[in-house]
């Protein structure tokens, strides 16, 4: 795309109809110039130029030649503006896979404060599991990742992360809502709705229950967060996921979010992450810098309505419908 040297010496030869003035006005050998518009002519296999006393002119095919050359100047000078307006962050397109679980509330309002800031970028979020994430990353599908957990990769870098503990999920009517917190055993009791195994969220839960040789009653794996949230909310089913995941539900007294209190579960976060082995556009770039100030600053949101403490009921409900 960018112009070669033989065909701006073409289209100064054109424009002068003269060798000499041409050379001048490139500062170029006039015997340079020559033979740069022989050589085109010999690639061409056609004259471009009727050579006469009183200069050059152009002929049928040089015309020709001589449009080709023109829309290639103007595409260019189109490239050059297009990428200055890249490197200003007036245009852009970003590509971002990340977990479901961010979906509700730190993307969002990520997103929504980063487009108003830069109205010329465009971002695509795509959610996965974790690994589908790191995959695409790695794979330069997208440009930035966030997975759950730490990176599963080692050709991918990592750039921020965040706190993101895991929480039992329940109605606000389920005899767990009244706890301020409880471990994955407490859980045991009732029946669960658990992520599939490609989410590190389920990954981490199986790593639980194997090391505690805890048995649990798995009534629905499903691949959408949000259909487990929200199997929660019609029965007294379990599942488990940042609190930040079903912020708006909590806020509205829909589901209750009860931290986990064993090591694994409790210290669990999300990380960004972008391909070592690819340099990120400057758009991507004033996207991963945003995203890790609002990570770093605690991307989960911090909820005045925990859950009630209310006086316990004689003995736990302990159905598994």
């Amino acid at each position: 795309m960018i112009e070669t040297t033989s065909l701006r010496y073409f289209r100064e030869v054109a424009l002068q109809g003269s060798l000499r003035q041409a050379a001048e006005r490139l500062f170029v050998a006039q015997s340079a110039l020559s033979r740069q518009i022989s050589v085109l002519e010999r690639e061409l296999g056609v004259a471009l130029f009727e050579r006469r006393a009183r200069g050059m002119t152009l002929t049928p095919a040089g015309r020709l030649f001589l449009e080709y050359a023109d829309e290639s100047r103007a595409r260019l000078e189109a490239l050059r503006a297009a990428i200055h307006e890249f490197e200003l962050l007036e245009r852009g397109h970003v590509d971002i896979a990340c977990v479901e679980g961010l979906l509700s509330g730190l993307m969002p309002d990520f997103v929504e404060a980063f487009v108003a800031e830069h109205p010329g970028l465009t971002l695509n979020i795509a959610a996965m599991g974790s690994h589908a994430v790191a995959e695409a990353v790695a794979e330069h599908q997208v440009d930035l990742g966030i997975v759950f957990g730490q990176s599963p990769r080692r050709d991918l870098v990592e750039l921020a992360t965040s706190r993101q503990p895991l929480c039992a999920i329940v109605s606000p009517r389920h005899p767990l809502a009244r706890e301020r917190r409880c471990r994955l055993a407490d859980v045991a009791a009732w029946r669960v709705v658990l992520p599939n195994r490609s989410f590190g969220i389920r990954q981490l839960i199986d790593r639980v229950r194997a090391r505690a040789r805890l048995d649990m009653a798995v009534a629905i794996e499903t691949n959408t967060l949000a259909f487990a949230w929200r199997m929660v909310l019609r029965t007294d089913y379990v599942t488990f996921l940042p609190r930040d995941s079903v912020h708006a539900e909590v806020l509205d007294g829909k589901l209750v979010a009860v931290p986990l209190e064993d090591p694994l579960l409790k210290g669990t976060r999300v990380t960004l992450v972008a391909s070592a082995s690819r340099t990120l556009s400057s758009a991507a770039q004033c996207v991963a810098d945003s995203l890790k100030v609002r990570m770093s600053s605690g991307g989960e949101h911090h909820s005045a309505s925990a859950p009630r403490r209310v006086r316990p009921a004689a003995g736990r409900n302990r159905s598994r419908t």
